[in-house]
This record gives C-alpha cells, sequence and structure tokens, in this order.
C-alpha cells in the first residue's frame, strides 16, 4: 500500500510539473499585423455645415484572416476610436480642425445610436473574388453593416505583400438614416469613404 501511494504522488508530482512548464494555448483566430489599418471619413453637411467638424474614425482591433479569395476583415463599431488627433493631421486641412474630448464624446454616442451599434456591434468585410495582375486589381468584397448584406466593386493597389484600397459605402443603402438635428441645420452625409491598408504576414 505504501509503495502504491509513493507511486500515485510521484505521478502527481510528474504532472504538475508538465502543467507548469506548458505553454498557453496559441490564438487560431484571425489577428490584424503590424500595418493593418481600416478608417472611415465621415464628412459633415446640412445648411450649416461649416460649424461642424469632418470626422475620421479608425478600427481598433481590425481583425484579418487571410482566405484563398483574399482577405476578410472584422470589427466592433463599439471599439472605433474617434478622430484620433494624429490621424486628423496625416489627412490634411479637411480635417485639421481641433475635436476636444467631449466633442468626441458627443460623436460616439451620436454614432453608435445612429448604427444601431447595440443590436448590430460587428462589420464584415468578406473578399468574393479579384480581377487582373500586378499593381491594381478590382475586388468585388461582400460587406455586412446593420444587419444588411451588399456587395460592392473596390480597386485596390497591391505592392508585394502590402495592399491599399477605398470604397465609397452610402449608409442609406444599409438601411440607416444618416444623423441629423436641428432639422437639418447639422448633418453627416449618406457617402462614407473606407480606406485600407493591410499587410499580409
Amino acid at each position: 500500500m505504501q509503495t502504491t501511494s509513493r507511486r500515485r504522488l510521484v505521478l502527481l508530482a510528474v504532472l504538475a510539473g508538465l502543467a507548469g512548464c506548458a505553454s498557453p494555448p496559441s490564438s487560431t483566430g484571425p489577428v490584424a499585423t503590424e500595418g493593418d489599418e481600416l478608417r472611415i471619413l465621415v464628412f459633415r453637411g446640412g445648411t450649416a455645415a461649416r460649424l461642424g467638424h469632418n470626422h475620421v474614425l479608425r478600427a481598433a482591433g481590425l481583425r484579418v484572416d487571410w482566405a484563398a479569395a483574399g482577405p476578410v476583415l472584422g470589427f466592433r463599431l463599439d471599439a472605433l476610436e474617434i478622430d484620433p488627433p494624429g490621424l486628423r493631421q496625416r489627412l490634411g486641412p479637411a480635417f485639421a480642425s481641433a475635436v476636444d474630448d467631449d466633442a468626441r464624446a458627443g460623436t460616439r454616442a451620436n454614432l453608435l445610436k445612429a448604427l444601431d451599434a447595440s443590436a448590430h456591434p460587428e462589420v464584415l468585410v468578406r473578399t468574393l473574388q479579384q480581377l487582373g495582375e500586378g499593381g491594381r486589381r478590382a475586388v468585388e468584397a461582400e460587406v455586412s453593416l446593420h444587419g444588411v448584406t451588399r456587395r460592392q466593386w473596390l480597386v485596390v493597389e497591391v505592392e508585394g505583400a502590402r495592399a491599399r484600397g477605398e470604397v465609397v459605402v452610402r449608409q442609406s443603402d444599409f438601411g440607416i438614416r444618416p444623423f441629423t438635428v436641428l432639422g437639418g441645420l447639422l448633418a453627416v452625409q449618406d457617402a462614407l469613404v473606407v480606406q485600407f491598408e493591410l499587410v499580409q504576414p
């Protein structure tokens, strides 16, 4: 009996040692590599548009999966960065106006309400096909936003492992009513410009 107990203790010690040395499980889901970025340009509108700001949104936590047809991108609306100062500077005079923290908070609240982000928190962009070769390609993608999925064509520039492109997305095509206040004095234009830069690992 004592020999059996000792063997059990030795076995438990070995198992404990193996558990302590085990590597943590690796993530198998899509992840963004360094250099991946997706940003959305939102333009002011309304009869008093000059009193408002153009906005730029950046997809924090962007997920990228390199499927056979091309990249699949996903991000959460509630993780969007609103008007990062450095990014506004990079975009030039149209985004040069200063946006303080209170204005960012207001923009975030209005944005999430307009997009009904609590019911539809995820945006997914899936590549369906690519036409052409070399540096410029026509890409058909499937965009899922606000519970609606639509197909869009865009032009992508490819240089080595890096791809850049942009597409115009109309909010109304996805059942979204662009934000407006004061009877249209201040508003957000229906058309958004989505820009992305991806680096294939």
